[in-house]
């Protein structure tokens, strides 16, 4: 139980995140633990991290990874169950199509309608515009999936900074598969660059 085994890709966002001692972070998609736990070991716990999952089965899962891997953080059901309501970094490690893990999901391939993606784009753009909400001023938003899609990656992040001109896109990374040897994802960091 000392151990939490994870595909380098999964990484990259807490590190873009760049967990600062005594951050106020917000992990606002954080099941089952991963980079919840990670952020937290980063800064040895030096952070107050909030975790939402609104799944019970789910947000059971996060707690027992957290508290096995002595990430300190308080999950909760939603955003409005959080004990704080404004943060200096949210990372929103979006539910996606999952096409950058296809390998790991082969029943995937049958089951991805298009019409899915737009569903899916909808619901990223809406948890960023969350985000944004509670993010206080000069804050580090940053964005991620395991999707290879445009719809999900760019064009959401396009989309959100269109309506947001007080962000800026600081850095975006994808990784494909065959290039970078990992599952492939994609994160963006969105700094808040209003005066």
């Amino acid at each position: 139980g000392w151990f939490y085994l994870q595909d380098p890709s999964t990484l990259l966002a807490p590190h873009l995140l760049d967990p600062q001692p005594r951050d106020r972070i917000l992990d606002l998609c954080a099941a089952p633990g991963g980079k919840c736990s990670y952020l937290a070991q980063l800064v040895d716990n030096d952070l107050t991290l909030v975790a939402v999952e609104p799944s019970a089965r789910r947000r059971q899962r996060l707690v027992e990874n957290c508290r096995r891997l002595a990430a300190e953080c308080t999950a909760v059901a939603s955003l409005a169950d959080s004990p704080l309501r404004e943060f200096d970094r949210i990372l929103v490690d979006a539910p996606c199509s999952n096409t950058g893990v296809i390998r790991r999901r082969l029943d995937l391939r049958w089951r991805l309608r298009p019409e899915e993606l737009t569903r899916l784009q909808t619901n990223q753009l809406n948890l960023l515009e969350q985000a944004a909400a509670v993010l206080r001023p000069g804050g580090r938003l940053v964005y991620s999936t395991c999707s290879l899609e445009p719809e999900e990656n760019r064009d959401v992040v396009d989309a959100f900074l269109n309506r947001h001109p007080e962000f800026r896109l600081s850095r975006d990374r994808e990784l494909f598969p065959p290039d970078s040897q990992t599952d492939g994802a994609y994160v963006a960091v969105l700094d808040w660059a209003a005066p």
